[in-house]
């Protein structure tokens, strides 16, 4: 699934070049997410035209990382999807020069239900792609949001994991994003749409609510609190800033046009203390509040990132020293706005 895929007869991906003038260049799969708010926060900086989609109206991420002025200019849509009727008929309406697909149900999600897990990761998944291949004139490109958690746990592997070894994943929610590389590679294949999936592990920000590795994020948080918190994992894991999740998602959409790729993102790579030990001494009177506790992420961390690099050229990385300072500062103008709460 890492490997660039032969390129397909017949292939005609000129068209999407002037898509955007006649539709959108973005349609934004999770668009009220973790993600999606940062991506849309950094299209709104390029001024970039773009529709957000999600399940139902909730704003409570985008109000951490945009502006009220900010959100009042969003395009936003609603619907399942996991209906393939909604997104066909979306893609359709919208003419999306690209897709960010971030649209998804976390690890603890996964675990408690898996069919409603497959139903909105893999089916959504697979509906995003087949009303891609079907638009007129084509898709330029769809990034989606995979995960390092295709990877089983570092014991699995000697040395540097490359994009394309072979992975045994210890979660439902990994099992999902594996069958998601596999459907895309086919659709390359057999339909020539272009696509990357990126593999992020842990990535903190302020907006970070839902998932096991949300835990860094709530302890910065919990700190300005003034209050004590658990990281429920321990060990170590590869820290991504989630400023440069989004510019690696807006990046390989620009650049990406031939084949199907499933690429590594592991950031910074650090044990969680050491990240807990940086936030204590950012945060005055933080010291020996913040633990972790628990056996690691079962995700490995030794990845290789040679495909992200090859793609990007140079791949963005926030020490996680200003990546905490950075988080620190945003949830500071959360409080002073009155938006920062356990």
């Amino acid at each position: 699934c890492g490997a660039q895929c032969e390129r397909a007869p017949g292939d005609a991906r000129e068209s999407h070049q002037y898509l955007s003038l006649m539709g959108f260049e973005y349609l934004i799969t999770g668009g009220q997410g973790f993600f999606g708010a940062w991506i849309a926060r950094r299209l709104l900086e390029e001024e970039a035209s773009f529709v957000l989609t999600d399940l139902q109206p909730d704003d409570r991420v985008l109000r951490q990382v945009l502006s009220e002025e900010e959100i009042g200019s969003l395009n936003i849509r609603f619907g399942d999807i996991s209906s393939g009727e909604f997104v066909q008929e979306l893609v359709e309406e919208v003419r999306p020069a690209r897709i960010i697909h971030l649209a998804g149900l976390q690890v603890p999600t996964c675990k408690s239900d898996p069919v409603l897990g497959a139903k909105v990761n893999v089916t959504g998944t697979l509906n995003v792609f087949e009303a891609a291949r079907r638009q007129e004139g084509g898709v330029g490109c769809v990034v989606y949001a995979s995960s390092a958690a295709v990877a089983g746990p570092q014991e699995d592997y000697h040395g540097k994991i490359a994009d394309n070894a072979a992975h045994s994943p210890r979660t439902q929610y990994g099992v999902f994003k594996l069958c998601n590389e596999g459907n895309a590679r086919l659709y390359w294949q057999e339909h020539g749409l272009p696509s990357v999936g990126l593999r992020p592990l842990t990535v903190y920000g302020v907006g970070r609510e839902v998932g096991i590795t949300s835990g860094p994020t709530k302890a910065i948080r919990a700190a300005l609190l003034g209050e004590e918190f658990t990281v429920p994992f321990s060990g170590v894991t590869g820290f991504n800033y989630i400023q440069d999740i989004a510019d690696d998602f807006i990046g390989a959409s620009k650049k990406h046009g031939t084949g199907a790729l499933a690429l590594n993102a592991p950031g910074e790579i650090h044990d969680v203390r050491e990240f807990l030990d940086l936030v204590e001494a950012e945060v005055p009177g933080a010291a020996n509040r913040l633990h972790c506790e628990g056996d690691p992420v079962p995700v490995a961390w030794d990845c290789s990132e040679s495909g992200l690099e090859a793609l990007l050229g140079d791949v963005p990385h926030t020490p996680i020293g200003d990546g905490i300072k950075a988080t620190i500062i945003e949830f500071e103008k959360l409080k002073a706005r009155g938006l920062l709460s356990a």
